[in-house]
């Protein structure tokens, strides 16, 4: 636990700084995206992306935070050997749990979010990328921290755990379609064209009829 206190001692006054600025930027993206979305997805999508941007921050901020009294880096690529060490009776177990964690929030968060990440093998190589770029960001800045294939292992299992985790709501902040709003079929209409009656008064057809029959009489 000393071990584990000293590590991370550092963040606490970054995290009290950072986390009122991930609060207060959650009500405002909220805000901005209800001109378009519902006010539940808004409020949800604007949480998570906080919180994603928070944990980002603080990742980055500790991998690049000098610890110990060297300012040399140690490069170890020999697989197992950290996590050998770590389990011994002189060893820090927090040092696996810290690693393990460090991008576990990650990727629970992000493929709710990014739906190229909704597989647990995609989620697997972006940690494994995103975890070679911290370790060797850490060895070229030398801020006195280990740089070993064991913390890009427990890195990607961390990751990979926080997905399995959430899997189940990945798709609850998608944004339901749009309901198709259907259009009745229009029907022609046939205008018959209008028949014109004469009617004739009934003298004057029998005048006409008397002359047709009767013609001597005229």
């Amino acid at each position: 636990m000393e071990a584990l206190l000293r590590a991370f001692w550092g963040m606490i006054p970054v995290s009290a700084i950072a986390l009122p600025y991930a609060l207060l930027g959650w009500p405002l993206l909220a805000a901005r995206r209800r001109r378009r979305l519902p006010a539940r997805y808004a409020t949800a999508t604007a949480g998570v992306d906080s919180a994603a941007l928070l944990v980002a921050f603080l990742v980055f901020c500790l991998v690049t935070m000098p610890v110990g009294g060297s300012s040399e880096s140690t490069l170890d690529l020999v697989p197992g050997a950290d996590i050998t060490a770590a389990l011994r009776d002189d060893g820090s177990l927090w040092q696996v749990i810290g690693n393990v964690l460090l991008l576990c929030p990650l990727g629970a968060l992000l493929p709710i979010r990014m739906r190229r990440l909704r597989t647990l093998m995609r989620v697997a190589l972006a940690a494994l990328v995103a975890s070679v770029l911290v370790e060797g960001t850490q060895y070229l800045i030398h801020t006195g921290r280990v740089t070993s294939t064991d913390d890009v292992l427990l890195n990607t299992t961390g990751a990979i755990l926080g997905a399995a985790l959430s899997r189940r709501g990945w798709r609850s902040l998608d944004v339901p379609p749009p309901v198709p709003v259907v259009i009745p079929a229009q029907r022609r209409t046939v205008c018959e064209a209008p028949t014109l009656t004469l009617r004739v008064p009934r003298s004057v057809w029998d005048t006409r009829y008397a002359a047709i029959a009767h013609p001597e009489r005229q």
